[in-house]
């Protein structure tokens, strides 16, 4: 249960719809692995769906390599497409990854937001 006027009123309003369109965005665990892959592991902003598919088969449990690349192309890579953390090449199943500008820095207020607010069991 929450405390305060945290039901009558958004914490941080100004801030809602970034917000909100980041946690959408990182709501999916293949969305999750796609930015990981190019944060973490490629040293390099391009890759192939295949490249992509074949790493997160390999960490997302009974998930097969097809199966990741039929959903990358067909959900997650329009979406992180559509939302502009990578440019999808259909054409050549190329991706490449542009990251978000303000991703850091929303997480980090978010983290705030979450941390100013009283909670209950």
């Amino acid at each position: 249960m929450f405390y305060g006027n945290m039901v009558q009123t958004e914490c941080y309003p100004e801030k809602a719809p970034r917000t909100n369109q980041l946690l959408e965005i990182l709501s999916h665990n293949l969305r999750r692995e796609v930015i990981h892959f190019f944060e973490n592991i490629e040293s390099k902003d391009m890759a192939t769906v295949e490249d992509l598919a074949t790493h997160i088969a390999r960490r997302v449990p009974d998930m097969n390599r097809e199966r990741v690349a039929l959903e990358l192309t067909h959900s997650h890579l329009p979406m992180l497409t559509s939302n502009g953390w990578v440019e999808y090449d259909t054409r050549t199943n190329h991706v490449r990854y542009r990251g978000h500008d303000s991703a850091e820095e929303l997480l980090a207020e978010l983290a705030e937001m979450l941390s100013d607010q009283p909670y209950s069991s």
